[in-house]
């Protein structure tokens, strides 16, 4: 049997044309909404892990090295690259005045090869003076034991023997893999000193290794600095690079401004995009809400001749426009969602930055808001279509229909 609760349903599913191009404006502003904020939120995500994981306050490298890294870059687009300068650089650094702590790597790079099993960056700390990377072990692998040939990958890195990986025709044993972090830090294979050397030496001998020759007692790639408190970062990198001859210096802060200015940007074109799509969205689903209504006179005039109340005319109205709403906001939500979720480095590497999808907590969040926004829509849709009904009047509209 008819019933007025049935009735919103009914009139949804009659109108198929109606419904449709409703659903699909709700989805669509729903879809940037959702997908724009989690988009800003998942960059800023990944700034500030990024930022948590670079751990040292400087980073100096050889000058020779400025071809094939840039400081600016190196945490969005870098590919994989290796250099060395003399290991008592390391002393060098430790002696400049503000100068707290000193932890020397090497670095490698995996050969395009049959060798090897992916192309990928080899970075490897001192355990003895590590103060970057040791860390994170305990933070998110708290049980990982390096031990002879162990290694950690970055969470890009593909594994497709179980546990082994090979690099230069050695198998190496992988003992954990690390969280994103939105950065070229995720495609990177972590180690330490003595399973580097073993590395270094089988890329020599297999002639695939640039240098041809390289003695891993008497070289390091780079050295990461903590600098003492109360002193300013720059200044004491301003007074490593004129101390010490031959590298490049560059501070934290300066390698992740170039992330946060492009969050800046994303930002500033986010917020543009979703007022444009919102105010567009807005107003069409007001007249297609609204055009829906104004056809429909003659039946809220029966509706009111058979005994129902306008009271009763503005619920069906409204139910009609927040089912409407509701659920093309949840497929908008669901379509951004699972997009970005689905496609999340190729975001990353488009933009060049960090991206790291937020916990479940903030996801939730997100898909919140972007669900009431569609809600808010549907009351102002509704409040145009409650208006056209009371301003109805059912006698000439049942007589125009004699």
């Amino acid at each position: 049997m008819l019933s007025l609760n049935r009735l919103p349903w009914l009139n949804l599913r009659g109108y198929p044309a109606r419904t449709a191009a409703l659903v699909a404006i709700a989805a669509l502003m729903s879809s940037v909404l959702f997908g724009g904020t989690l988009l800003v939120r998942g960059i800023r995500e990944g700034l500030e892990t990024t930022r948590s994981r670079l751990g040292a306050d400087i980073l100096v490298t050889p000058t020779e090295a400025a071809n094939e890294f840039d400081a600016q870059n190196v945490l969005v687009q870098a590919e994989p690259g290796y250099f060395y300068m003399p290991a008592d650089t390391l002393d060098a650094v430790a002696a400049v005045p503000g100068v707290e702590a000193t932890s020397p790597q090497l670095f490698l790079a995996s050969a395009k090869a049959s060798c090897c099993s992916g192309h990928y960056q080899i970075i490897a700390f001192d355990p003895g003076s590590d103060f970057v990377i040791q860390p994170w072990i305990t933070d998110t692998l708290a049980d990982a034991d390096l031990g002879p040939l162990g290694i950690i990958v970055g969470s890009n890195v593909a594994l497709t023997d179980g546990d082994d990986f090979r690099l230069f025709d050695n198998d190496y044993h992988v003992v954990g893999q690390f969280a994103a972090t939105g950065s070229t830090l995720d495609n990177a294979i972590y180690t330490d000193f003595d399973t580097a050397k073993v590395l270094i030496a089988s890329s020599v001998a297999k002639g695939l290794n640039k240098y041809g020759d390289v003695d891993t007692d008497n070289v390091v790639s780079s050295v990461l600095v903590r600098v003492a408190p109360g002193h300013d970062a720059a200044a004491v990198a301003a007074d490593i690079a004129s101390q010490v001859d031959g590298v490049s210096v560059a501070t934290s802060a300066s390698m992740v401004a170039g992330i946060a200015d492009s969050l800046d940007r994303i930002s500033d074109t986010v917020g543009i995009l979703v007022g444009v799509v919102w105010v567009i969205g807005l107003v069409m689903t007001v007249l297609v809400f609204g055009m829906l209504i104004n056809e429909r006179k003659r039946e809220f005039a029966c509706l009111v001749a058979m005994g129902a109340a306008r009271g009763t005319l503005s619920r069906i109205v409204v139910r009609e426009s927040v089912a409407a709403n509701l659920g093309g906001g949840v497929l908008g939500v669901v379509i951004a969602g699972v997009g970005l979720g689905a496609f999340r480095v190729a975001v990353s590497q488009g933009l060049n930055v960090g991206f790291v999808l937020p916990g479940l907590g903030a996801l939730a969040t997100l898909a919140g808001l972007a669900l009431a926004a569609a809600i808010l829509a549907a009351g102002m849709s509704t409040w145009i279509g409650v208006r056209i009904l009371n301003r109805m009047d059912t006698s000439l509209l049942l007589q125009e229909g004699e």
